[in-house]
């Protein structure tokens, strides 16, 4: 993946990043009965697993029922009073790193946790990439007012790690504890208390902006809250897990677009796209990969219901707006929303997959109409598009591995 950074000179402003006291959980009988991935990718049957664990972070994160947000705020408040949680003797960072095979190659990706200073994005310190669904919002704004406490971490990019800080970090961290999860990744969970070292982070990012790669929506939910606290100072922050831009564990993913329409047939997809769009038939979902990688114009995969494979450049003539390329954007404005806005039925459903190969599984179902295959966004495009000021669609990055949730939270009261 190809990493295109900034100049120095955008970076006039700063954010405002601090260690806090965070609460740790005590592990009994072990981290894992503790800790779990975030909220919005667990389905239904793993959050039973996970509920059904005393001091899951899921009763808390999940744990509203029939719209009771106090229930999750008095196992919390139990938690405490129990000891399962405990708080750090003094104001500290944690280090959260996590180890996964990528491309049949291991990588590392570290992040620095601490508190972050919710700023508009009008400031231009914070920036996001993608627009954000409304609903999501209200409910974690409703579990954030009950709880008074930050239970899962947003994830924030920022430009280049210092390598004296780097290797201080290493130094300087004790481990609080680490596990594989089922899909092999390891995580390890540090604390960094050396105040030399802390003060050196806080200084660096001072210097820096901030992308927000995944937790849109906590981030805004978080700023609403902070503004309808105006007066207390713990609550305008959030927790955050910040990770430098050339970590060599940096990875982006696509997610793919399903729909089900009724009554769309391979010829119909076809003639509607030749509208706007080049059309070539690939054999296999490898070459499908290697010429949407070479193709010199913003090109999409189409995946159609009887098995067969397109790859679909787009022929329209583009601004200097960067979203015009950004594959993601023109399915959704050009191939959905204009070029087969007549085929596709208003009751149109989508559902949204970062695993090729998975899409493709699901399309043998014959449940499907077709689906776009999309490209690994590059880093560099998002940067250059929210320092524009343009968001991308939803769901048009997906940021592997997942940052989970349990190991710390960031109370406010």
């Amino acid at each position: 993946m190809k990493v295109e950074l900034l100049s120095h000179d955008w970076c006039n402003n700063m954010v405002t990043f601090l260690p806090f006291r965070g609460y740790t959980p005590l592990i009994s009988p072990d981290i894992t009965q503790r800790v779990s991935p975030p909220y919005d990718v667990i389905n239904d049957q793993e959050k039973r697993r996970l509920q059904s664990l005393p001091g899951n972070i899921t009763r808390i994160t999940l744990g509203v029922r029939d719209g009771n947000y106090q229930a999750a705020r008095k196992e919390l408040d139990d938690w405490i009073m129990k000891g399962m949680l405990v708080q750090s003797s003094k104001e500290c960072f944690y280090l959260y790193r996590q180890t996964f095979v990528y491309e049949g190659r291991e990588r590392t990706r570290t992040g620095i946790m601490g508190r972050l200073l919710i700023e508009s994005y009008e400031q231009g310190n914070i920036l996001p990439h993608e627009e954000t669904f409304s609903k999501v919002k209200e409910d974690r704004l409703n579990l954030l007012e009950a709880t008074e406490t930050h239970l899962e971490s947003i994830f924030g990019i920022y430009e280049d790690m210092d390598r004296a800080i780097s290797s201080a970090l290493q130094t300087h961290s004790r481990e609080l504890f680490h596990f594989k999860d089922s899909q092999g990744v390891k995580h390890s969970f540090l604390e960094l208390m050396d105040e030399k070292t802390v003060a050196s982070v806080v200084a660096m990012l001072k210097q820096k902006k901030m992308l927000i790669a995944d937790g849109h929506h906590r981030y805004e939910t978080s700023m609403r809250y902070s503004q309808e606290h105006p007066q207390d100072e713990k609550k305008r922050y959030v927790l955050s897990t910040l990770v430098a831009s050339d970590d060599a564990g940096l990875i982006v993913e696509p997610t793919h677009r399903i729909l089900s329409s009724p009554g769309i047939t391979t010829e119909q997809l076809l003639s509607y796209a030749a509208k706007d769009f080049g059309l070539w038939e690939m054999q296999s979902l490898d070459q499908l990969t290697k010429a949407l990688a070479s193709s010199k114009r913003v090109a999409l995969g189409l995946a159609t219901s009887d098995g067969r494979l397109f790859v679909a450049e787009h022929l329209g003539r583009h601004d200097q707006n960067p979203l015009w390329k950004v594959d993601a954007f023109i399915c959704e404005k050009v191939l959905l929303q204009q070029t087969l806005k007549d085929l596709i039925d208003a009751n149109a459903s989508i559902e949204y997959d970062h695993e090729a190969h998975s899409v493709l599984e699901k399309m043998k179902t014959g449940t499907r109409s077709f689906a776009v295959i999309l490209s690994s966004p590059d880093l560099g495009l998002i940067w250059t598009v929210a320092k524009a000021g343009k968001k991308m669609p939803k769901k048009s990055t997906f940021f592997y591995p997942k940052i989970w949730s349990g190991f710390v939270i960031y109370r406010m009261t």
